[in-house]
């Protein structure tokens, strides 16, 4: 029940109706991710013997606006671009990074997990099947067409012809077979996302053809062949010498490894075969080399990059994606910045099989009372925060205007008459007495930002004087390992804790997300709030059979509004990544694609770097 209130479930159920007929309509027609086919807000139903039509339309009434230019005739997205110069060729590009969450011994895309950082490095050397844009919808790369049946389990990729990797081998559809097969299946880093996927085999046709079978429906595949089970290598090298693929992979990228060991630059050098060319025609990469240089504190990163030792920086620091807006490079100039804010949101997460976060009163109560722009503030009074309202940033296709208006202001009066309420229940879930004030134990890491955001967060909700909280500072491991729980909770997964500091939200298909998200409690680990019912369920399984990419942003959309019923969460703010070059540096978070059309931005700091040039001489 929502709320307490049968009529909100009565609506649930409606929509859910509404959503399944929508979706029997929609498996009717075969879906492609092909050339040309793919924009913002499109659904792309091909003619069985034509080239693909596109057409625009909303995902629902109240649909973010695509995020690129506006849409000439043809229905195509493409950004309008400032070059300041005509590109120029070679040079050494010199690219700043922070270290990744994770050590990195190798670059292997089955047992080396690869975050942001890493993906600035491997992401130029092997590439994927298909991309994730900065919108969030995708297109093919080296797919030329990724198509589903009706039913969502067999899909057929058809690869770009003539492409080879950078030892001369060619690609074919069985190099990518036994790539999954041998490698990417038992890989540490990459098993998990196959079984995400739901890929029960993959089935070469011909030598440019295969069929990727699932064992159920899964709309979101596309979105996996953007990540590590897409990820496209040479078995042949793999093969030859694993010690040394480890150290420097062959892929089909613009760039090769020219030298790279434990805890030095990583140093690229142009790929002379790569099967991509320029706008004005002729070869890409525009640069010779590119060298990725670890810097790990933020500052001193800015620091470098301003010094004029370093041509670009990445970083996922919202007080340095601020800094850089308003620096200077040596020469006086101000630095080209591309920043985005990430679907990815900060939050406080409550356990509700957790007296009194069981009961939904508490759950909205907490926040109506937390003053979310001072909680945001807390963590960084210098910095341009954006507030969340659910999972994905504006800018994103999935978000959505119809749930960002149903998030719950701040009310402080609502809040503490719902708190009454309850602590004057007398079968209220805690055991308290009547009118008794209710504990609330909050984890969190001993980050300084977090710190100061759980003092104030204990300070506003203790002004209900209907509140005592108690903040309990550990390890980020621990925590991580309080929250997720183990088998031995009753129920499995319980974890233990009250609320915490938590991330919600990620890069991955919003099928993927949301199935861990709301699973049931003794079988999904990562379902850490223990959220869960059948509602929830029939949503996360529309957005994975259905066909259409308006009803799958409906179902969605549908999801987080229940979320937002249900309030498991208390918002805070997107996190942001941001890309700045000095002004020697043009063409930065531009990116062609395969198609001809280009689009602009980035996902996660992730940069794009083939054709970026440099105008100094």
């Amino acid at each position: 029940m929502l709320d307490g209130r049968p009529d909100q479930m009565d609506s649930t159920r409606r929509e859910i109706r509404l959503l399944r007929l929508r979706r029997v309509a929609a498996a009717a027609l075969v879906v492609a991710l092909s050339a040309g086919a793919c924009s913002p807000g499109t659904d792309v139903v091909p003619e069985p013997t034509t080239a693909p039509s596109t057409t625009v339309a909303s995902a629902e009434p109240d649909a973010p606006a695509p995020t690129t230019a506006a849409l000439p005739p043809d229905g195509t997205a493409t950004p309008a671009v400032t070059v300041d110069t005509a590109p120029r060729r070679g040079g050494t590009l010199k690219v700043l990074l922070p270290a990744d969450p994770t050590p990195i011994s190798g670059w292997t895309p089955w047992d080396h997990v690869c975050a942001w950082s890493c993906r600035n490095v491997a992401d130029h050397v092997l590439e994927t099947l298909t991309v994730i844009l900065p919108d969030g919808s995708i297109a093919p790369w080296l797919a030329e067409s990724v198509t589903p049946d009706a039913s969502l389990q067999r899909w057929t990729v058809k690869l770009r012809p003539n492409i080879v990797f950078s030892d001369g081998e060619p690609l074919e559809a069985l190099t990518i077979k036994t790539g999954i097969d041998d490698y990417i299946r038992s890989g540490r880093a990459s098993g998990g996302h196959l079984r995400d996927a739901r890929i029960a085999s993959v089935v070469v046709e011909d030598e440019s053809t295969l069929v990727f079978e699932v064992s159920e429906p899964n709309a979101g595949l596309p979105a996996s062949l953007a990540g590590p089970v897409g990820r496209v290598f040479s078995v042949t090298a793999a093969e030859a010498d694993p010690e040394l693929f480890a150290r420097a992979p062959v892929g089909t990228g613009p760039f090769v490894f020219r030298r790279w060991s434990a805890g030095e630059p990583a140093v690229l050098e142009a790929n002379e075969n790569y099967w991509r060319l320029a706008a004005d025609g002729q070869a890409l990469p525009l640069v010779d080399e590119i060298q990725f240089i670890e810097v790990t504190q933020e500052q001193e990163r800015l620091g470098t990059l301003l010094a004029g030792r370093g041509d670009i920086l990445m970083s996922r620091s919202a007080e340095l994606a601020n800094a850089v807006t308003a620096a200077e490079d040596a020469s006086g100039r101000s630095l080209h910045v591309v920043r985005r804010f990430d679907d990815n949101a900060g939050a406080v997460l409550f356990n509700v099989l957790r007296s009194p976060l069981d009961d939904v009163r508490v759950r909205r109560a907490l926040v109506l009372a937390a003053d979310q722009q001072r909680l945001l503030r807390s963590l960084g009074p210098d910095v341009d925060w954006l507030a969340a309202t659910q999972w994905w940033a504006p800018g994103s296709i999935w978000h959505s205007a119809r749930v960002a208006e149903a998030w719950p202001s701040h009310d402080a009066v609502r809040a503490a008459e719902l708190l009454a309420e309850y602590i004057e229940d007398p079968e209220r879930s805690d055991d308290g007495d009547s009118g008794a004030a209710i504990r609330i134990r909050a984890l969190c890491t001993d980050d300084l930002a977090l710190a100061q955001m759980t003092a104030e967060l204990k300070r506003q909700w203790e002004a209900t004087g209907l509140v005592n909280v108690e903040i309990e500072t550990v390890a980020r491991t621990g925590l991580i390992s309080r929250v997720m729980g183990s088998v031995a909770d009753s129920p499995s997964f319980k974890g233990d804790f009250a609320a915490t500091c938590w991330r919600v939200g990620g890069e991955s298909d919003p099928s993927v997300l949301l199935s861990a998200a709301v699973g049931p409690v003794r079988t999904t680990p990562l379902n850490v709030s223990n959220l869960a019912g059948e509602h929830l369920s029939a949503l996360v399984s529309l957005s994975k059979a259905t066909a259409g990419d308006d009803e799958r942003r409906q179902a969605v959309s549908q999801l987080m509004l229940e979320l937002t019923n249900e309030l498991p969460h208390l918002y805070l703010g997107y996190s942001v990544s941001v890309l700045a070059a000095t002004s020697q540096v043009s063409g930065l978070g531009r990116r062609t694609l395969p198609d001809g059309r280009t689009v602009e931005g980035q996902r996660l700091g992730v940069g794009r770097y083939d054709e970026v040039w440099l105008t100094r001489e």
